[in-house]
């Protein structure tokens, strides 16, 4: 059974992004710890999940950006889920846009490398409470944007989520992961 985690940057009062859609304080920019986290990781991976809008943003830079990463990325299975899109233009991707509980047990059960879901926090909490998300791999950034998009929605299932480990990198974010609660009451 392959492990399922999300990946996400967060402000450390909890938006992903700001009230302009921009994500520069929340990404992990010029910072050398997470560069060799990312490079390590991206090598345990065998497949990656997104909702539309982290495809978009993916999309318009991974596949003619260079180096190692970008290989990576490239060569990679993609699953992107979504209602509004009609196709996928990327090496590797597959347009989920029906049953997405079905599929990504499906994913699970196949042989490979660990599936990242990177971003796409919406998509992210669907899979919390279907129970398929394995770990959260939750990076807070030393900044408050005091409006913007939640990292976590607002309707969601409550869940317990356990530390598992955590790191302080030298630019200040705190690297912490978690396991979610299997009995989320």
């Amino acid at each position: 059974m392959r492990k399922v985690f999300w990946q996400i940057s967060t402000t450390l009062d909890g938006f992903m992004e700001d009230s302009e859609k921009k994500l520069e304080l929340t990404a992990q920019i010029e910072d050398e710890e997470f560069e060799a986290y990312a490079s390590k990781m991206l090598e345990s991976i065998g497949a990656f999940v997104v909702g539309r809008k982290t495809y978009e943003l993916f999309v318009s830079y991974w596949p003619t950006a260079t180096g190692r990463d970008a290989e990576i990325l490239n060569s990679l299975p993609k699953y992107v889920v979504s209602t509004s899109l009609d196709q996928v233009e990327w090496n590797n991707a597959e347009l989920i846009s029906g049953d997405i509980e079905e599929r990504i047990r499906t994913l699970k059960g196949q042989d490979g490398g660990e599936i990242a879901v990177f971003g796409s926090a919406t998509l992210a909490s669907s899979l919390l409470d279907m129970g398929l998300i394995d770990e959260c791999r939750i990076m807070i950034t030393p900044y408050l944007l005091a409006s913007g998009s939640r990292t976590f929605r607002a309707d969601g299932a409550p869940r317990g989520l356990n530390l598992t480990g955590f790191e302080r990198w030298n630019s200040g974010t705190v690297f912490l992961t978690y396991a979610p609660d299997r009995d989320p009451h």
